[in-house]
Order: C-alpha cells, then sequence, then structure tokens
C-alpha cells in the first residue's frame, strides 16, 4: 500500500459532491472517507482521527455549522475546510478561528487539491512543532547584589 497524504473526511449531503471531492482528494494521494450528514461524521469522528475534514454547511439533521460547533470542542481537532454556496455574509458566523480554508461551490479542482494541500502541510508543520522535544528552561539569573552600605 503507499503511503498517502493524509486521512480526509469529507461531509456532504449531495452524492454527486461528495463522491467528487472523494475523487479529487484520492487522485491527490488523500485516504478518504465520506459521511452524508453532520450526525454520521460526528461517529466517523468518534470512531478514528482525521488530518482534515472538508464539511458542506446546508445539510440536514446536523448542518456544517453545527458540526464545526461540535469538533471546535474537541481535543484532538481535524483541520477544518468548508464547502459552501452561500455568501461570503453566510459564512461569517463560522467559527473562522477553526476554519481554515472556504470552498465555493461551483469550485475549481486545483483549487481544491491546492487547499487540501496547504491545510495538510499547515497540520505537518503544527504537529512537527508539538511533538518536539520541550525546550530546557534556563535557569533564572541570580539576583543582583544588594547595595549594602559600605563601613566608613
Amino acid at each position: 500500500m503507499t503511503e498517502t497524504k493524509g486521512r480526509l473526511l469529507v461531509v456532504d449531503d449531495d452524492d454527486a459532491i461528495r463522491k467528487l471531492f472523494e475523487r479529487i482528494a484520492r487522485r491527490a494521494g488523500y485516504h478518504v472517507e465520506t459521511a452524508r450528514d453532520g450526525v454520521e461524521a460526528l461517529a466517523m469522528l468518534d470512531a478514528a482521527d482525521y488530518d482534515i475534514t472538508l464539511i458542506d454547511l446546508m445539510m440536514p439533521r446536523l448542518s456544517g455549522y453545527e458540526l464545526v460547533q461540535h469538533i471546535s470542542l474537541r481535543k484532538k481537532r481535524p483541520i477544518v475546510m468548508v464547502a459552501t454556496a452561500l455568501t461570503t455574509s453566510d459564512v461569517a458566523s463560522v467559527d473562522d478561528t477553526l476554519v481554515r480554508h472556504v470552498i465555493r461551490k461551483p469550485f475549481d479542482v486545483h483549487a481544491v487539491v491546492a487547499a487540501l494541500n496547504d491545510a495538510m502541510a499547515k497540520r505537518v508543520v503544527v504537529g512537527a512543532a508539538t511533538q518536539e522535544e520541550p525546550a530546557q528552561e534556563e535557569p533564572a539569573p541570580e539576583a543582583p547584589p544588594v547595595n549594602t552600605p559600605l563601613p566608613c
């Protein structure tokens, strides 16, 4: 088996869009799993670790907005990317501290691959930084001597 770039969870209620994202990501070298809505995605996030989630905002049962909120509460969080046809003002209500990329529908295949690669590169850099040995603390500098009057 060849090594993949990372694990991706695609969450979209539209079968054609979900399968298209899956095909694009697989061809780009990612291990891809899919979910039809936020409820199914939460169960999958409980069962496995993903590097990236690509989430549609408008879905039944548990919307992408709600899914992003659930992800924000997790100790181990994947990088979140949002795919939407909504306007910028509609997307503005999503937690921008968690969402790293917004992919506009209809989308460009090359832009999707570039966004995935960028997100994964950032994840690798952050992961490498957190796995380093903790830096040894420098000893505290000695306190300066207290000024004492000289004998006369």
